[in-house]
């Protein structure tokens, strides 16, 4: 009984909010130039709206620069970022009270939640690399982190 309860919750974690895409940058040959890739693991809300503006973001200056892609990926949407409240900025937080109340869609939402986790990452990364670089010292790491949760979480 216990071996079928852990395997349904095992197959079950599997399956929701998780999913993953991969749109390849073509020439006007048909010549792969390159490739995006998005996924989300535990992401309940806009899951495929995130991955859409994932790869968007990541094609786009080829799009506009003529290359083609390959894949599934609605060109024709609008994947700007709905106004922020009062001039603050979105994080997790604030962009999940603005769905519940209906002030923005689930497919808005979707393109907060991919934007604030990418700034985040990014922000992560360059904090990473000049910690490890030696051009800040832990206290600066610890701000720059807090803030990149702040960014991200919204706590």
């Amino acid at each position: 009984m216990y071996r079928k309860i852990i395997i349904s919750l095992l197959l079950l974690s599997s399956i929701v909010g998780c999913s993953n895409r991969v749109i390849h940058i073509v020439d006007d040959s048909g010549k792969e130039v390159g490739e995006c890739m998005a996924g989300y693991y535990l992401h309940f809300y806009g899951l495929e709206d995130s991955i859409d503006y994932m790869l968007y973001q990541c094609a786009k200056d080829l799009i506009d620069k003529g290359y083609k892609i390959s894949g599934v990926l609605p060109l024709d949407r609008d994947y700007t970022l709905p106004k922020s409240p009062e001039g603050t900025p979105w994080n997790k937080k604030l962009a999940m009270s603005h769905f519940k109340s209906g002030q923005i869609t689930e497919r808005e939402l979707g393109y907060v939640l991919a934007a604030t986790e990418y700034e985040y990452h990014l922000k992560m990364l360059d904090a990473e690399k000049r910690f490890a670089e030696g051009d800040i010292d832990e206290r600066e790491f610890n701000k720059i982190t807090q803030e990149a949760e702040f960014i991200w979480r919204g706590e």
